[in-house]
């Protein structure tokens, strides 16, 4: 698929973690998914931009259940929980097999995020906190703990993310110029990813 395929499929999908959301009620990490999952959201966002298919959260989180995920609890060391952790790489087996995607590692620098928004069937997973997010007007809002965006698209040096804490008129395609990035990323220092589609084991050796 190309990347204006891809885009044009990503252009108006869009889901939130609370307003309404059939699944805001979901127990997800020690509270429930309108407040904790928008971890769960955003990658749902990201399965469907990247394999056309129509999961909701809600689907997701059924499969995952399913697959013996306990998703009501922090991340633990034996990878028997998730929250949190929705797009690390230890949940690549299960993504794949479940979900046809894999995350793989990205940097935390507008750069990386530049080439990735530019490959083919590429997305990115990616948090922060303590940080100024903003909704499509432009207004800027402060999220006390972790939050997770979708980077979905660049064009013209502007990152376009789906915020799932937001409606889908204010959380669609919010724009993120360079320098806003650039702040939103240096506030923290981990858990972004690039997500697509998997690759063939050789040139996953390679890039190891």
């Amino acid at each position: 698929m190309s990347r204006n395929e891809l885009e044009r499929r990503g252009e108006n999908l869009f889901f939130s973690q609370r307003h309404g959301a059939p699944w805001e009620s979901l127990p997800y990490w020690e509270g429930a998914v309108d407040y904790n999952g928008c971890g769960l959201v955003a990658m749902t966002m990201c399965i469907d931009i990247l394999t056309g298919r129509e999961l909701t959260p809600e689907d997701v989180y059924r499969m995952r259940d399913s697959a013996g995920i306990d998703q009501r609890r922090v991340c633990d060391r034996e990878a028997t929980s998730i929250c949190g952790g929705d797009a690390q790489l230890r949940f690549n087996e299960m993504n794949r097999r479940l979900f046809g995607i894999e995350s793989r590692p990205l940097e935390r620098n507008a750069e990386a995020f530049r080439t990735a928004l530019s490959g083919e069937n590429t997305v990115i997973w990616a948090s922060s906190r303590q940080t100024g997010f903003y909704d499509i007007r432009g207004n800027k809002r402060k999220v006390r703990n972790g939050h997770v965006l979708c980077f979905w698209k660049y064009d013209r040096g502007v990152f376009y993310a789906k915020d799932p804490g937001l409606t889908k008129e204010l959380g669609n395609n919010v724009p993120y110029d360079t320098e806003r990035l650039r702040r939103w990323l240096d506030a923290w220092d981990y858990q972004q990813f690039e997500i697509g589609l998997p690759r063939d084991k050789g040139k996953e050796k390679e890039s190891i």
